[in-house]
């Protein structure tokens, strides 16, 4: 993820989601975080990233995943990868933006 210079505050949130519809896709998960297919996929199975999976189908709630972002600003700014248990890792998805 590319955060140097931004003020990330709920403005700037508000309008990095304004254009997606309610429930996300893993593909606007790709797009909004600039990372690979197989870093949101393990992220979404991890439990990193919010969300639910009824049999194939991953459903993402837009607002979760913004709340999300608030909560892991500082960790997302210095290219830590958040962990679902709170505990940040190493930065190692910065080199797949």
């Amino acid at each position: 993820m590319r955060w140097d210079g931004l003020s990330v505050d709920p403005k700037y949130l508000e309008a990095l989601f304004a254009k997606y519809p309610e429930r996300l896709t893993p593909q606007d998960l790709e797009e909004i975080f600039g990372l690979s297919r197989n870093t949101v996929y393990r992220w979404l199975q991890t439990g990193v990233i919010p969300a639910y999976q009824v049999e194939k189908t991953w459903l993402i709630a837009r607002d979760q995943v913004k709340d999300w972002v608030w909560q892991n600003r500082n960790s997302l700014r210095e290219g830590r990868t958040p962990t679902a248990g709170g505990d940040q890792a190493a930065g190692e998805d910065q080199a797949e933006s």
